[in-house]
């Protein structure tokens, strides 16, 4: 006679909402850190071509925004929508160390503040920065008003834009 060998029943329930309980917070990590960083990447990108169109239009003094009678700002309006940041607001600095005529240098800087998500670190803190150097086109008079005196949130300062 034959021994009887018993099957054993295991009650599987619930195995599968343990397993995606595991591993969804590993894919949602992963989903998060993509978008995170896409977003600050497409800002660095934004940051370096916006700064550099909108010193373009500055040195032959197009203006995208602003009025006439503020020319400085009128420059910094068209940085900020040039660069059209997603992520944080946008701080400029411009400066004309050698004074407005033509040949001398426009000194044009940005930085966002990338906020993000802060789920992971991200580079240099966060901030993006983009420095342009460019040569002035037209001198028939100085920009009228004076640059503003925007805050460097990378905290610190506008030494790096110099």
């Amino acid at each position: 006679m034959r021994p009887r060998i018993h099957a054993r029943t295991h009650d599987q329930s619930g195995a599968a909402a343990v397993e995606f309980a595991l591993v969804s917070s590993v894919l949602m990590l992963i989903v998060f850190g993509i978008l995170q960083y896409g977003l600050y990447f497409n800002d660095s990108l934004n940051v370096r071509q916006g700064v550099r169109e909108a010193a373009r239009m500055a040195v032959v003094k197009s203006f995208s925004c602003g009025d006439e009678t503020a020319q400085w700002a009128a420059f910094e309006c068209t940085v900020d929508e040039q660069v059209g940041a997603l992520t944080g607001p946008t701080h400029v600095r411009l400066s004309a160390p050698e004074g407005w005529k033509k040949g001398n240098p426009l000194i044009v800087c940005a930085v966002v503040a990338s906020g993000g998500g802060g789920m992971l670190p991200m580079p240099n803190d966060g901030h993006i920065t983009s420095r342009l150097r460019m040569s002035i086109e037209v001198d028939d008079a100085p920009p009228t008003g004076a640059p503003a005196a925007s805050v460097d949130p990378s905290g610190g300062g506008w030494a790096w834009c110099a």
